[in-house]
């Protein structure tokens, strides 16, 4: 690709229009895998990031991605290998971010069941991340693993998994299909796994609470369940959700750490076959 940013009548630096067309094509194959990346992964793809925000940078990450591609004789090849390296690209970028948005929902599967469980499963509003309607401790710890995320650097770590994933799959190989739906289901098991992680010291004190004020009801008939129990529930989940913050934070972190070695060991099967 050196040669046609030469013009060889006249020495002047500038692209003819064949070199043009060939320059163009291969830098969109260079923002493809990057691109797809952005808008199916969290936090990069989220609705309240504005569609040109993400346009713009995929076409600079692309900038740092096209040396990866001016090895590629795009005139030279066949159509359809071309239609194939483009799908190939698309894949690896939505594997990734599908991947990794599996994984971070756990945070939200967390808060809607801490909600549930303390009474405040009816507070609900929209979800600027995903733009649906999830209850108001769901949207609180997410902005908590979007702080987490951004304060470790993780997402500086993740555009540099896509730069080493040219390695591993370079343009024009072949994607494992099969690694890439066993890493997707595994996902949504370690999904599970870790919101149970998040969730468990809040929901005990909860059901402590609930088991407690159950006796009591049981002991005094005469006292309304929703008037006594449910304001003690709401406080307790207030108070637990309070003193649960410094764990919280200890199991976002391991988190953000966990979907980057995930991220490496998907890499790291699909480079050993």
């Amino acid at each position: 690709m050196e040669n046609l940013l030469v013009s060889s009548d006249s020495g002047i630096p500038g692209l003819e229009l064949p070199g043009l067309f060939e320059f163009l094509s291969v830098f969109f194959l260079a923002t493809l895998r990057i691109g797809a990346f952005l808008i199916s992964a969290p936090f990069f793809g989220a609705q309240s990031i504005p569609l040109q925000v993400r346009i713009v940078s995929s076409i600079i990450l692309g900038m740092v991605f096209f040396e990866q591609f001016q090895s590629v004789p795009l005139l030279e090849l066949d159509n359809l290998l071309i239609v194939r390296i483009i799908f190939v690209e698309l894949l690896i970028g939505l594997t990734v971010g599908i991947l990794l948005s599996v994984l971070f929902a756990s945070v939200a599967l967390a808060g809607e069941k801490i909600a549930t469980s303390g009474g405040l499963g009816f507070a609900a509003q929209i979800d600027p991340t995903t733009g649906g309607q999830t209850p108001v401790i769901s949207n609180a710890l997410t902005l908590f693993s979007i702080v987490t995320f951004l304060s470790l650097d993780g997402h500086l770590a993740l555009i540099r998994a896509m730069d080493a994933s040219f390695s591993v799959v370079a343009v024009g190989g072949r994607l494992d299909l099969y690694a890439a739906s066993q890493f997707v289901i595994e996902s949504a098991g370690y999904m599970f796994e870790l919101a149970s992680v998040m969730m468990l010291p809040v929901v005990i004190v909860l059901l402590l609470t609930n088991v407690t004020v159950g006796v009591v009801t049981r002991s005094a008939p005469t006292l309304n369940l929703f008037s006594f129990g449910f304001p003690i529930t709401l406080l307790v989940c207030f108070l637990a959700l309070y003193l649960a913050t410094k764990p919280l934070g200890y199991s976002m972190e391991y988190l953000v750490g966990f979907a980057i070695d995930f991220i490496a060991s998907f890499f790291g099967k699909l480079k050993n076959g």
